[in-house]
């Protein structure tokens, strides 16, 4: 087999695989170029004053005594 034919039966294959490679390459980076001019306008909170805070403080079922820290 003639090495010009089989370079000319791949070639369409190796440009559609070029031409979607670059299509989904195109469209990822719209997308992060569209979330980052998003994001400085993107509601925040609400935030929890203190989240490391013991939420059931009160409700302890041991004292001191059975506290083995």
């Amino acid at each position: 087999m003639n090495p010009v034919i089989l370079v000319g039966c791949f070639t369409p294959l190796i440009i559609i695989f070029i031409v979607m490679k670059l299509a989904v390459w195109i469209e990822a980076v719209n997308a992060e170029q569209d979330y980052v001019k998003r994001e400085p306008l993107r509601k925040r909170g609400p935030f929890l004053e203190n989240p490391y805070a013991d939420v059931d403080e009160e409700e302890e079922e041991y004292g001191d005594r059975t506290d083995y820290r």
